[in-house]
């Protein structure tokens, strides 16, 4: 039997999403998915339309989970990340890296976090 507070411990936490602007027929709508739960998604005109609407689907997603005797997949936890990252690329990738921070008069770990932050930022991912 799935409870109120099982479902109340689910909806409490951080989840994040992933916000795309998309256009049909001169109409603008937001996609909203959540990074966690696949397949859970919606649409609106607004953001905060669609934030309202995203909680309704976790809910539901969280029901059929624990309905189903499935685990509920859980947002990745920011303590367990210390930011250490064992990275290996290729000498040529490498190479315009060193290059792109010498010119910025950055590090080479700054300039990677740089490049990082500017794909995330194109990905809009949001957190709850």
């Amino acid at each position: 039997m799935v409870t109120k507070k099982q479902i109340s411990h689910y909806l409490s936490l951080p989840w994040s999403y992933t916000i795309e602007q998309e256009v049909d027929q001169g109409k603008h709508y937001f996609i909203i998915r959540v990074n966690e739960l696949p397949g859970i998604c919606t649409d609106a005109e607004t953001i905060e339309e669609g934030m309202e609407l995203i909680k309704e689907a976790i809910e539901g997603a969280i029901i059929l989970y624990l309905k189903n005797g499935e685990t509920v997949p859980e947002p990745i936890k920011r303590k367990d990340y210390k930011g250490n990252i064992a990275y290996r690329t290729t000498s040529e990738r490498h190479y315009y890296v060193a290059k792109l921070a010498n010119t910025t008069h950055k590090s080479i770990s700054k300039t990677i976090d740089d490049l990082i932050d500017t794909g995330l930022g194109h990905l809009k991912i949001i957190h709850h």
